[in-house]
């Protein structure tokens, strides 16, 4: 992924359900009355993020809701928590995506945005792609954030290829939960949330559940 240690080389972006006007912190999240983003416009945030990601995020979530909903206490809000120096979002426009990439093979497209709750950051990312599991593209974020190998996620990935979506699936070490999203038109989604290392008490597994439950209701 383009300007971030986080983002998977190359992509083609394809439909998902999210809102014109994708500015953070929005009070009516995706699932108001906006117009439905196309192909092209999903195309278009990945290049207003550009190469060296951005200090806004170009979805509609409002995390501080998000979190309130999933009753998670402590300041919450766009950014990762102090002293963690990331840009607010990185993004991937995949049209460009070379031979051998991992997206190569499943053309999509992956915006990932991060946020904080106390001392708790939240990279919030969300992929599409033209095969079933474009979460599996993330595999590499996984592996970062767990410490697991590439094996040890296979019950894992096979678990989220079998989930319903809106219902998050936990990782086994906690600190990582999809949940998988019905794209707009042809096409596969998931929205894929990764815990940072937290300043004090981090995020227990039933908060990050409902946390990925109320973000993946912002944008179905």
């Amino acid at each position: 992924m383009s300007g971030s240690r986080h983002v998977l080389p190359g992509a083609a972006v394809l439909a998902v359900a999210l809102l014109a006007g994708c500015q953070g912190g929005t009070d009516d999240g995706a699932g108001g009355d906006g117009v439905p983003v196309s192909v092209e416009r999903l195309a278009e945030m990945a290049d207003e993020v550009g190469p060296d990601g951005s200090d806004t995020c170009p979805l509609p979530y409002d995390f501080a809701k998000a979190a309130s909903t999933a009753k998670i206490t402590g300041e919450a809000g766009d950014g990762a928590a102090a002293g963690d120096d990331e840009p607010a979002a990185t993004a991937e426009n995949g049209y460009k995506a070379e031979k051998g990439a991992p997206f190569a093979d499943n053309p999509g497209g992956l915006v990932s945005c991060w946020f904080h709750v106390g001392g708790q950051s939240v990279e919030v990312h969300l992929v599409a792609a033209e095969k079933p599991q474009p979460e599996s593209l993330l595999a590499p974020v996984l592996v970062r954030v767990s410490g697991q190998d590439a094996e040890e996620l296979d019950p894992y990935l096979r678990r989220t290829e079998k989930g319903e979506p809106g219902t998050p699936v936990l990782g086994t070490t906690g600190d990582y939960a999809t949940v998988r999203v019905e794209p707009e038109g042809e096409g596969h989604a998931a929205l894929l949330l990764t815990l940072g290392e937290p300043e004090g008490p981090g995020l227990g597994e039933d908060q990050l559940s409902a946390l990925s439950r109320a973000l993946y209701e912002q944008i179905s």
